[in-house]
């Protein structure tokens, strides 16, 4: 089964990185992590969990094409990142070179079920929408081998709960939606195995109303939106199965 998952997510992340453009003018990316954290609707309390990255040896799971691991290096981190695609990393590699964060930028082809580096390696570890392509009960003991003891590791993760948006992902078109492949948005179930080794374990459902801005493309923040989810997750604690995302806090 994992051969089978690797073969499918491997082939959809080459596809789409083949058809993305080098000379691109958009692979420079303006500000850095913090920047993005700041404003990005689904970071929620990440940049106030990660702290100062200025020379702290990160590592982002599933680099994808690269943009978050120059945002990272932007910050001053030591960036290592992985990512299952060979064509990916070879575009990620393309885009820390036209940012000039080569040299603080390490990129490799590998799964985040056998991450080939070293225990205790990273102070602080990343990842954007990567769990929920991994198997949780390898996937998790690496994460907590290759951290540091103290270390922290942060992930925004889709959650998969709420009927309406199983049937969106599957059928509805959206903006910059990509194709499904071998993914499975998180229930609860893999949200406690990524956790449960780590001394510290939070979780943070977001996005409940206010994923509509998703369905829009991220064009418009819904500000009102934003205040009621706040208030309904806060009141009515049930409903936060059917949010779209969740921000998963871990501390080794």
């Amino acid at each position: 089964m994992l051969d089978h998952t690797y073969r499918v997510e491997r082939d959809k992340w080459d596809a789409l990185a083949a058809h993305k453009e080098l000379s691109d003018s958009k692979l420079t990316v303006k500000g850095d992590f913090h920047d993005y954290a700041a404003h990005a609707a689904t970071m929620t309390g990440v940049n106030e969990f990660l702290g100062d990255l200025a020379g702290r040896q990160v590592l982002e799971l599933g680099c994808g094409l690269g943009e978050i691991s120059v945002l990272l290096a932007k910050s001053g981190a030591c960036v290592t990142a992985f990512d299952l695609s060979p064509a990916s990393v070879a575009f990620a590699k393309r885009r820390a070179e036209l940012n000039q964060v080569a040299e603080r930028v390490h990129l490799a082809a590998a799964a985040g079920e056998a991450m080939p580096f070293a225990d205790h390696s990273f102070d602080l570890i990343f990842g954007k929408a990567i769990l929920h392509h991994l198997d949780a009960g390898l996937g998790a003991p690496e994460l907590y081998r290759v951290l540091k003891p103290g270390g922290r590791a942060a992930f925004v993760e889709p959650m998969g709960m709420n009927p309406f948006l199983r049937f969106a992902r599957a059928y509805l078109p959206y903006p910059n939606k990509n194709p499904r492949g071998a993914d499975r948005p998180l229930h609860y179930e893999d949200i406690r195995l990524w956790g449960c080794q780590f001394q510290e374990f939070h979780q943070r459902e977001i996005q409940l109303l206010s994923m509509l801005e998703r369905g829009l493309g991220f064009k418009r923040r819904l500000k009102g939106l934003r205040r009621l989810d706040d208030l309904l997750l806060r009141r009515v604690p049930y409903l936060r199965r059917y949010c779209r995302y969740v921000v998963l806090t871990l501390r080794k």
